[in-house]
């Protein structure tokens, strides 16, 4: 069952508790239908450090550590 969690003038945010998913409606002016993406809790998760990285980098902050890059790997 789909929980609004967030409305606002650009987007809501739907939570489905039981199926863990997530659901996002982004609304724009020209379409009448909102653009939707659903995901899940892996994706979901994966968004959220994507985006905390984002926010650090806008911030300017800098890292405790850098991550070691082991030989042979990209």
């Amino acid at each position: 069952m789909w929980e609004l969690m967030l409305a606002t003038e650009q987007l809501d945010i739907y939570m489905d508790e039981v199926n863990l998913k997530l659901e996002i409606r982004m609304k724009s002016e020209r379409d009448l239908v909102p653009l939707t993406i659903r995901m899940n809790h892996t994706d979901l998760t994966q968004l959220i450090y994507t985006l905390l990285e984002i926010n650090r980098s806008f911030r300017g902050d800098i890292p405790f550590f850098h991550t070691k890059k082991l030989p042979g790997k990209a």
